[in-house]
């Protein structure tokens, strides 16, 4: 059996390296923003795992990957997203133009479950958003996830919280999200092969799909309705009569 095909294989995939290789720029989705492409060399790397380390939820990691998530959808590629900390907001999605017949929500009940919807999803050549909220997954275990990904088509997207920053990452991007002010987040470069970490850049999310406004300075009504008189007699309020004892 000739070993060409084997070798041509394992060249192909991403988390092989070779000397002088620059082909792995080839590789990527943009972002949409021209200065994130910048910092990730031309964009989300294809194929691989990418890991978002996030200062608190809800800050607008959601925002920076929604042009992805919208190419995919429209490609009739199904998104799953597993244990996310939210009830995913169907009005901003649709806003965005993503088809909500495309993704799917799902809630593991333990870390095995976790693991095996995490990788049944990538081998299936779906996108993959998962949060390890729940389960603060191994090295091994998400090398599994790594390797999943570097079989597929499609990238897969990691949600974590600064405690998984005491460990070493499988992922072969790893960038750390933190919200300077609303709508713009400070993205730092913690890991990608061919690039210096430390890289910082500033990304603003000021869009009507995903702007938000501080709860301290939603506008209230302080003026209260005032109340018709109804146009029929109100009954009259029953006299109480007391016994004399």
């Amino acid at each position: 059996m000739s070993s060409k095909p084997l070798l041509k294989n394992l060249l192909s995939r991403q988390d092989t390296w070779r000397g002088r290789n620059r082909s792995l720029r080839k590789h990527v989705i943009a972002t949409g923003n021209n200065s994130l492409d910048r910092l990730l060399l031309g964009g989300w790397p294809v194929s691989a795992l990418t890991e978002l380390v996030n200062r608190q939820d809800g800050i607008g990691e959601l925002s920076i990957l929604l042009p992805t998530l919208k190419h995919y959808a429209n490609e009739d590629k199904l998104c799953v997203w597993l244990d996310p900390p939210y009830q995913p907001y169907a009005p901003a999605l649709v806003t965005a133009g993503i088809p909500l017949d495309k993704l799917l929500v799902v809630r593991s009940k333990n870390s095995k479950e976790w693991l095996w919807t995490a990788e049944q999803a990538i081998r299936g050549n779906a996108l993959l958003f998962a949060w390890t909220n729940q389960t603060q997954p191994r090295y091994t275990a998400l090398r599994k996830l790594q390797l999943a990904a570097a079989d597929s088509h499609s990238p897969a997207f990691l949600f974590s919280s600064t405690a998984a920053l005491k460990a070493s990452s499988p992922a072969l991007l790893r960038i750390e999200l933190e919200a300077l002010k609303p709508n713009v987040l400070l993205i730092t470069l913690l890991k990608l092969r061919g690039k210096v970490p430390g890289a910082k850049i500033q990304v603003s999310l000021a869009d009507e799909a995903t702007e938000r406004t501080e709860l301290d300075k939603l506008p209230v009504n302080i003026h209260y309705p005032q109340l018709k008189k109804p146009d029929y007699p109100l009954p009259l309020e029953p006299k109480v009569q007391r016994l004399n004892t």
